[in-house]
This record gives structure tokens, sequence and C-alpha cells, in this order.
């Protein structure tokens, strides 16, 4: 961010929900109800944590529920817990946890025995299975979760002094669908040099259909991104675009 801003970049923190395109390039509107213009866009809005859908979730979402145990972890220490996920995310978040001496559980739908139901065993770890999470419970802060038996239809009631969801990550782009081409699971399609379907737009990160859902790969996409858009305004603006290729340098 020091360096970008040294070089006059200016960061809005906001939610872009609407673009369209106008006759001297692209307008950008808000949550916060403000619009922006630029000649060159770059779409870098990666995935989103997949939901409990649980009563007041979005209440406690940074009061106890928590989408990243490698991010908030250290925030939470000899505490009760509740890991709902499936998997190596969920199996990475319980190991997270308990190297701050937390009691971990794990809950999931699934009622599936497999190798993921044996490696919490020994972690020392109570699985919860066939339930889903129906409501979080508190003052200010998560003090209970309401656990609901998928077969039963019974509810049960926890106390966990935080909850972490590890249920995966979709891709939020329903409101540029139509504004630029996506494949089935919603990915923005880009080519090599990170370039949409519409001129002028660029993509890059885990929003895009590259396969490969890495920061390092995210990172290298938004600069060939930015490069790519650099050379655009370089060019509808009569300018000479900027290639470097080493074989010609040195060649």
């Amino acid at each position: 961010m020091e360096q970008a801003s040294s070089f006059g970049a200016e960061f809005i923190y906001d939610e872009a929900i609407g673009i369209e395109e106008t006759e001297n390039g692209f307008r950008v509107r808000t949550r916060g109800g403000k619009t922006y213009e630029a000649k060159a866009l770059i779409l870098a809005f990666g995935k989103k944590p997949r939901k409990l859908r649980a009563l007041n979730e979005e209440r406690f979402a940074g009061k106890g529920v928590s989408y990243c145990a490698v991010c908030d972890a250290p925030l939470y220490r000899n505490k009760r817990l509740l890991v709902v996920g499936w998997g190596e995310p969920a199996l990475e978040a319980v190991s997270i946890l308990k190297r701050y001496d937390n009691e971990v559980l794990v809950a999931h739908e699934s009622r599936r025995s497999d190798d993921f139901a044996e490696r919490l065993r020994e972690l020392k770890v109570e699985f919860i299975q066939g339930v889903k999470v129906k409501e979080i419970r508190g003052r200010d802060f998560v003090e209970e979760v309401v656990l609901e038996d998928l077969g039963t239809h019974e509810e049960n009631v926890l106390k966990v002094d935080g909850i972490f969801v590890e249920l995966g990550y979709v891709t939020e782009t329903d409101w540029i669908k139509g504004f630029v081409e996506t494949d089935e699971r919603g990915e923005i399609i880009v080519d090599e040099l990170g370039r949409t379907s519409r001129e002028g737009v660029f993509a890059a990160g885990d929003v895009t259909d590259f396969p490969y859902k890495q920061a390092v790969i995210a990172a290298a996409q938004g600069a060939i991104a930015a490069l790519s858009a650099s050379n655009y305004l370089r060019r509808i603006m009569g300018e000479s675009e900027i290639r470097s290729d080493w074989r010609k340098l040195t060649g």
C-alpha cells in the first residue's frame, strides 16, 4: 500500500455493486452510494467464503464467527470453539486453533465416516455428524449455537466461544454477468494477458477461470492484468505499447 500510494494510487474502502460502460470508459457504482469513472478496469475481488446460512450469522460476523482460522486464531486462547466444515480445510483450522490451547469441536452435515473422522479421533476432537447450524446466540459476542439433527430434526444447544466456518469458497459474480463472460462456475473468463470478453476490462486472481487458486498465482495475475491495462491505456491514447521480451532484448 505504501508503495502504491507513493505513485499516486488512491484506496477507497467500499463494495462495488454495479458496472456500466460509458462513452469515455466505465462507471462503477458502490454500496456506499458512490460512483467512480475509469478508462480501464481490473476485476480482482476473489472469492467469498461459503456461509452457514444460520440465523444471526451476519450479526456475529467478526464477533465470534470467523471464516479464516489463520487470520483469527490468535484472538482465541483457552476457549471452546466449533469448526464447521470437512476435509483438509477443517483439519487445518483444528490444527491452528489447538496451538492456542483451545478446546475444538467439529460439526458437519455429512453422516459418512471416512479418513477425516478418523483423523479427528486421533486429534482427540469431538466430531458431531449429521447436523447443521440453525442459529447463533449471544449478547455482544457468540455464546452458544443451536445445532439441528438433519435426521430427527431435534435441536441441541452447544456452548461455544467462537465458530470457525470452513465450508469452502464461492464466486459471487452475479452482479457482473452480462457485462463480462463467465463460465459455468461463475468465474470470469480471461486470456493469458488477463483480458476479459469486454475491451478495457481485465481480471486477476481467484475470481478468474484460471484453475490454480494460490496467492502467488493471483499476485502474478495481478501484475499481468496491470501491465495489460497500462498497455490498453497507452493504445487508446495513441501511444505505442510497451512489451519486454528477454529473447528479443538479448538476441
